[in-house]
C-alpha cells in the first residue's frame, strides 16, 4: 500500500491538531507522516507515528509521552523541552536537533542516530541509548541516570557537570569526548573506550569495571577522582602538566600495590580480583533493585529466577 503523506504548514497545522475549541490533536496520524511548519505545545501523546518527518520543524514543548516515533527524522527540528516520556524512537535519527530542556525519561532510543544535536539539560532518566549514534552531541548538565548506553557512540560529545549514575556504558565509545567535571556515579564503564577523552575534575570513584589500560587512553586533572584501592592512576592533560610544570609540582601519580606472597609479587592479581568482586556485587545490588520493583501480583515466576541468579552471584563473591 502506497504511504500517504501529509505536508502542513503553520497555522493550518495548528487548526488541524487543535479542531475548534477541543484540547487535544484530533487528526489521525498514520504512518510516513511529513510534517513541517510550526506548532510549539501540541498534545501529539500516544500516537502511532512511525517515520515521522518533522525535518526543519517547531515542536518546542509539544507532548510525544507514549508515542510511537520509531524510524522517525527530526533534521534541524526544534524539539527544546518537548516531552518524550515513555516514548519510543528507535532507529530515530537526525542531526543538529534541538532537544535542549526536554524530558525524554524512560524513552527508548535504540539504535537512534542523533549527531551534533543539543540534548543539553535533558532529562534521561532511565532511557535506553543502547547501539546509538551520539556524535559531537550535547549532554552537558544532562540527567542520564539508572539508563543502558551499552555500545553507543558518543565520539566528541559533551557530557560536562552530567549526572550518569548507575548507567551502563559497556563497550560505549568515548573518543574525544568531554567528560569534565561529569558525575559517573555507580555506572558501569566496562570495555568503554576513552581514547583522547578529557576527564578534567571527573567523579568515578564508585564506577564498575574501570581499568588502567581505559585510564590511560584519556587524560584528566589533578581534580579528577579515581576508584582507590586498587592501584588505578591518569595522565594529566597537557594543559595540566604545563601548570604544574611551571610551578615545580610534581603530577601525583598512584602506583600499582605490591603484595610479594612466596617471593612473588600477587599486587596486579589482587587488584584485578578487586575489580572482579566489585563487578558481582554491583549486578547482585541490580537484581536487588529488580526484585523490588517487581509488582506484587503475577511476578512469582520472575522473582524466582531472579533469586536464583542472585543466589549463583553470592555463591561466586564469597568464593573469591
Amino acid at each position: 500500500m502506497k504511504t500517504t503523506t501529509l505536508r502542513v504548514v503553520g497555522a493550518t497545522l495548528t487548526a488541524l491538531l487543535w479542531q475548534g475549541l477541543t484540547a487535544h490533536a484530533q487528526i489521525s496520524v498514520s504512518t510516513g507522516l511529513y510534517i513541517s511548519g510550526s506548532c510549539s505545545s501540541c498534545d501529539l501523546s500516544g500516537r502511532e507515528m512511525t517515520r515521522l518527518s518533522l525535518n526543519g520543524a517547531d515542536f518546542s514543548k509539544s507532548n510525544f509521552s507514549r508515542s510511537n516515533l520509531s524510524g522517525g527524522e527530526f533534521n534541524q527540528s526544534n524539539l527544546a523541552g518537548a516531552q518524550f516520556s515513555r516514548a519510543y524512537l528507535m532507529r530515530a535519527k537526525g542531526e543538529g536537533v534541538n532537544l535542549r530542556r526536554a524530558v525524554m525519561a524512560d524513552a527508548n532510543l535504540t539504535e537512534a542516530a542523533l549527531n551534533r544535536s543539543d540534548l543539553s539539560e535533558t532529562d534521561l532518566r532511565r532511557a535506553d541509548l543502547s547501539r546509538g549514534s551520539f556524535k559531537g552531541s550535547d549532554f552537558s548538565q544532562t540527567t542520564f541516570t539508572s539508563g543502558n548506553a551499552g555500545g553507543a557512540n558518543f565520539t566528541d560529545a559533551n557530557f560536562g557537570l552530567a549526572k550518569l549514575h548507575h548507567t551502563s556504558f559497556q563497550d560505549a565509545i568515548f573518543i574525544g569526548a568531554k567528560l569534565k567535571h561529569t558525575e559517573f556515579g555507580t555506572a558501569n564503564l566496562a570495555g568503554a573506550d576513552f581514547t583522547a577523552a578529557d576527564l578534567s575534575g571527573a567523579d568515578l570513584r564508585a564506577t564498575v569495571g574501570l581499568t588502567q589500560g581505559q585510564l590511560n587512553q584519556g587524560c584528566g586533572s589533578p581534580s579528577t577522582q579515581i576508584p582507590q584501592g586498587i592501584g588505578l592512576s591518569i595522565p594529566y592533560c597537557k594543559e595540566y602538566l604545563q601548570v604544574a610544570s611551571t610551578v615545580n609540582i610534581v603530577p601525583r601519580v598512584r602506583s600499582r600495590r605490591t603484595v610479594i606472597y612466596d617471593g612473588v609479587d600477587v599486587g596486579a592479581k589482587l587488584d584485578q580480583l578487586a575489580i572482579t568482586k566489585s563487578g558481582i556485587r554491583e549486578n547482585i545490588n541490580t537484581i536487588d533493585r529488580a526484585i523490588a520493583a517487581l509488582p506484587p501480583r503475577g511476578s512469582r515466576a520472575a522473582k524466582a529466577e531472579l533469586e536464583m541468579s542472585r543466589a549463583h552471584l553470592k555463591r561466586l563473591y564469597d568464593g573469591l
